[in-house]
């Protein structure tokens, strides 16, 4: 607290020096006009020790804090004059031995490349592309269920289920027969339309997912097959079983869901601030609790194209290979994420940067003791103790990097006395207004 009253003390000789130099310049007028220009500029000055930026010229209590105000003395300061064209330009100016005790450290700004590691946690799931449902075509029964449990891994071509269905039965007598019939017709025409029959007929089979190979089965052997199996046409893991045995199926019902874990997907949820270092395809490392001795690779393969409402963060999709189906869906995963922002960039130290709501200050040391609050205006964070400048600031200025808390209050009151001198010049001359 002493320092801060040491600073506030020492700002207000440039106010006492203008009532000074007010006086010394109406030295010629009457005596009764003189004492009252005297009067007004020598009235005592109130401010709150808590808040320096508070001046008032009665006591009373801080409209912040409500803290009673205390008188300002009158005591030595070196502050530098702020020109008349430079008015919303503030030099502040310390001596040496001031600057030692209340311990600022300035340090030369440079620019640099800024790298982000976003790290957050992710739930494993399925990948959606890789999906598939596996459906009856025709009616019947089912007489055999090969796949018999939920997590049962399948391979494409692997039988699902034994069917007998009506239709399938009627429709390989009818191909048989169109098939022995194409082939002892010796009439050309005869054997041109029988092979137009026998292809429809193949074809019905064909969508009632009847392989080709059971096809040429049933041409080998020239016997009907009353059970036709269903065989799947991907590999994938059971992760949905609709089905029992000696139930009846109709077209168009689901039998399984299929998903295959070669690949998964990780959603990760990046806040605002780290949108700028999002990239498609940047590369991600996944780490799982379960496997902490293991480190595996992946991309960023999607990223959503908006921000989500309640949590006001940006939802990214990272894929996974997983060829040896280590990663499990279900499983939670720490992502890291690593990236680099283009070019190079004016990068100071987070605790250089003053915020007061709307505003960002810094302090440029000009030398000789002399301190300048110049707004900017940052970016993004670099790492935990450092940020971009996006405006305000150039490379190889210095600035303040510890001990501005206490230029900050000296700013703030000489930001005040500044007022109160423009309005007290605005004042008729010679007497109060009215």
């Amino acid at each position: 607290m002493s320092k801060k009253l040491f600073i506030i003390y020492l700002i207000l000789i440039p106010f006492f020096f203008s009532t000074a130099c007010k006086k010394k310049a109406q030295e010629n007028t009457s005596s009764k006009s003189e004492e009252k220009h005297e009067h007004k500029h020598e009235k005592e000055l109130y401010t709150c020790p808590m808040h320096p930026e508070v001046i008032r010229d009665k006591k009373g209590t801080c409209p912040i804090c409500k803290m009673d105000l205390v008188p300002l003395k009158k005591q030595e300061m070196n502050l530098e004059d702020t020109k008349p064209d430079s008015k919303d330009k503030i030099i502040i100016h310390l001596e040496p031995a001031t600057i030692q005790k209340v311990g600022v450290v300035t340090e030369l700004v440079k620019k640099k490349t800024i790298e982000r590691e976003i790290r957050t946690v992710a739930h494993i799931d399925f990948d959606e592309s890789a999906e598939t449902i596996i459906n009856s075509r025709v009616n019947g029964w089912v007489e055999k269920l090969y796949v018999k449990f939920t997590g049962q891994t399948v391979r494409k071509g692997q039988a699902l289920i034994g069917i007998y269905s009506p239709e399938l039965v009627s429709t390989q007598e009818e191909y048989l027969k169109l098939y022995k019939s194409y082939n002892s017709a010796s009439d050309e025409g005869t054997k041109k339309e029988l092979s137009k029959l026998l292809e429809s007929s193949k074809r019905r089979l064909l969508n009632w997912n009847i392989s080709k190979g059971q096809i040429l089965e049933l041409e080998k052997k020239q016997e009907v097959q009353r059970l036709m199996n269903l065989y799947s046409p991907y590999s994938g893991v059971v992760v949905e079983k609709k089905v029992i045995e000696g139930a009846k199926i109709m077209e168009g019902m689901d039998l399984f869901k299929l998903a295959n874990l070669e690949t998964v997907w990780a959603f990760v949820h990046i806040p605002e601030k780290d949108i700028p270092f999002i990239k498609e395809n940047m590369p991600a490392k996944i780490l799982l609790p379960q496997l902490p001795t293991e480190e595996f690779q992946g991309k960023v393969s999607f990223i959503f194209p908006y921000i989500e409402m309640k949590s006001r963060d940006l939802k990214v999709r990272v894929s996974i290979p997983n060829r040896d189906f280590k990663v499990k869906p279900g499983m939670y995963a720490t992502i890291v994420l690593e990236q680099k922002l283009e070019g190079e960039h004016i990068v100071i130290p987070s605790s250089a940067v003053i915020r007061t709501g709307i505003r960002e200050l810094i302090f440029v040391y000009h030398g000789k003791g002399k301190f300048e609050a110049r707004e900017i205006k940052t970016g993004v964070p670099d790492g935990i103790d450092r940020v971009q400048v996006l405006k305000g600031l150039k490379e190889q200025e210095a600035i303040a990097v510890s001990g501005q808390f206490l230029l900050d209050s000296e700013t703030k009151l000489q930001e005040a006395v500044r007022k109160m001198q423009t309005e007290a010049s605005a004042m008729p001359e010679g007497g109060h207004s009215h």
